[in-house]
């Protein structure tokens, strides 16, 4: 146990507090937030989860489209129980893998976890042997907990965690996945347990554009400090329903749950993402606010028109990188708000667009600007900051941010240089204090000298209306060092016929200039490999073949390379 409590002792570091520079006046800022710590009080998600469920036990905390509706009273009552059992096989610090579909059982399973001091490591719950190998071999987990579906998976690669002794099939029913254990035990009371701020409570791969798959580790006071921004930034009640369409083995829904439970709200859960019922389940559970990310919008907005669209009760969308051109499409079909937001699993909320600037910011593609308490500095390669309106990536400050990378000490410290967190990602700001961003940093195409950023290059090609994602990356060159390509997928009816890749390049030259525009096009059939933030998996289409060019129409000699 000393070895986990010492481990923790790094993770107190405010990063950003050795150097903050100041902040003009006339910048705009967020208005009428609430004070430091005045929604989450509380120093555990566990106090949370308890206050919460205690103080309106009759209240839904969970409904499932298509599902169960689950009380506060019956989700803790559940909690405890289950907790109480894994009490007998746990000890603190350690860490339990969890591959599950989109069913209660997941968050009963990560709050049981949590109050028994160890740690979730969250597997998506289509992983094959490769990467769920890459995961348990890494992370050591002595316990999972897995579909009847994934359990086949865990069991292929148990052997690459000597520690890993028991695994935990959630069968039959939902919510009754987990009976079989939950009267196995007395249950573990929620309001005793001796959790801890700097307990490390959840371990998300994070899927990044280089390498295998880092280990990020969230603790506590991540947690909180997230749900306590949320909250002061936009509040909400016991009239407010939260709408998941996210898969649960990302950190969003559980933020969901919590900002819900912390405001006497209800999160609306879907199984999965679908254009065709999304309005359906929007209008039959009365949602009041979505939360989404990646091409959802761009998604709804190829779906059929309905009714539905303008009959609901939605306040405010959220979206973590809205494209611009379709914000005003998106206002006038849907009739509310989506809010540009900038965040990541090590820094949490980032930055938002401000509430009383929604109006005015509309199709500007600004992520906003900082929440209170956090500082986005943006550097040169020198890490020297950079004037207003010039590029440059994007460092990050504040409490409570991620606690360093799993078994990647050296990562970490790279990460953390100068006690700032480098986020990799190239942003600009504008004499407003206004944020824009720009591309990833390892994704910037460097063609005969000038920097492309494949992010606009990519929003420019969505901008067509026959095409429903693209993906660009970067090929050798002889003569120019690195040329682009994008890979295209078409929205339904349409085909290469319909849209030939000349037309494609005409696109693109009407709106890029000519350096950024895409030599090679390749159309895929099928949909991209994704990441578990539901992002083109860039890492598997480099894979795909030795020669990128290959397969794709070179629009230098009109033909498809062999």
């Amino acid at each position: 146990m000393s070895a986990v409590i010492d481990a923790l002792a790094p993770r107190r570091m405010e990063l950003g507090s050795t150097r903050v520079p100041d902040r003009p006046a006339h910048w705009v800022k967020h208005e009428n937030v609430a004070p430091d710590w005045s929604a989450v009080p509380q120093q555990t998600v566990i106090e949370v989860v308890s206050k919460g469920c205690l103080e309106d036990p009759e209240r839904p905390a969970i409904i499932i489209d298509g599902g169960p509706v689950m009380t506060r009273r019956e989700f803790l009552d559940r909690c405890q129980k289950f907790a109480g059992y894994l009490s007998g096989i746990l000890a603190p610090g350690d860490r339990v893998v969890v591959m599950l579909d989109n069913r209660l059982e997941f968050m009963i399973a990560l709050f049981a976890i949590i109050a028994n001091r160890c740690t979730l490591v969250s597997i998506a719950p289509t992983a094959m042997a490769y990467d769920a190998g890459h995961i348990v071999s890494d992370a050591m987990p002595t316990a999972a907990i897995v579909g009847e579906a994934q359990a086949p998976i865990i069991e292929a690669v148990r052997d690459r965690a000597p520690g890993l002794r028991n695994i935990i099939t959630v069968e039959g029913e939902e919510p009754n996945g987990l009976a079989a254990y939950e009267d196995a035990a007395e249950p573990l009371d929620f309001t005793t347990v001796g959790c801890q701020r700097e307990d490390i409570i959840t371990v998300y791969y994070t899927s990044g554009t280089t390498g295998a798959p880092k280990g990020c580790m969230l603790h506590h006071g991540w947690w909180l400090r997230v749900i306590d921004l949320d909250l002061r930034m936009f509040r909400r009640g016991w009239q407010d329903r939260q709408l998941c369409c996210l898969p649960f083995y990302y950190a969003d829904p559980a933020i969901q749950l919590l900002t819900s439970l912390a405001s006497r709200g209800t999160l609306v859960a879907m199984r999965r993402f679908s254009v065709s019922r999304f309005w359906e389940v929007v209008t039959t559970y009365d949602a009041t606010e979505i939360l989404s990310i990646a091409s959802i919008p761009a998604l709804l907005t190829k779906g059929e028109k309905s009714p539905a669209e303008r009959d609901h009760r939605i306040r405010l969308a959220i979206h973590a990188g809205l494209p611009k051109d379709l914000h005003h499409e998106l206002l006038e079909r849907y009739g509310f708000h989506w809010h540009n937001q900038y965040g990541s699993t090590e820094g949490g909320v980032m930055s938002r667009v401000p509430h009383h600037l929604a109006d005015e910011l509309v199709a500007t593609g600004t992520m906003g600007v900082e929440p209170p308490g956090v500082t986005v500095r943006i550097v040169d390669d020198n890490d020297v900051d950079v004037p207003v309106g010039v590029a440059g990536e994007a460092l990050i400050g504040g409490p409570d941010l991620y606690a360093g990378y799993l078994n990647r000490p050296e990562v970490t410290a790279e990460a953390n240089r100068g006690g700032w967190y480098h986020s990799g990602d190239v942003v600009r700001r504008d004499e407003r204090g206004l944020l824009y961003f720009v591309g990833r940093k390892k994704e910037i195409i460097r063609r005969s000298g000038e920097n492309i950023s494949a992010a606009e290059v990519e929003g420019v090609l969505c901008a067509h209306p026959a095409i429903l994602e693209a993906a660009v990356l970067p090929v050798p060159d002889d003569l120019r060092g690195e040329e682009v390509k994008a890979y295209v997928q078409l929205r339904a009816g349409e085909s290469p016929e319909t849209l030939p890749p000349e037309a494609i390049l005409a696109h693109c030259k009407a709106n890029l200039a000519a350096f950024k525009v895409p030599r090679f096009i390749e159309y895929r059939l099928t949909d991209f490999e994704r990441t578990p933030s539901m992002r083109v998996q860039k890492q598997s289409l480099l894979k795909e073949k030795p020669d990128l060019r290959t397969g794709a129409w070179d629009s230098e000699t009109g033909t498809v390379g062999e």
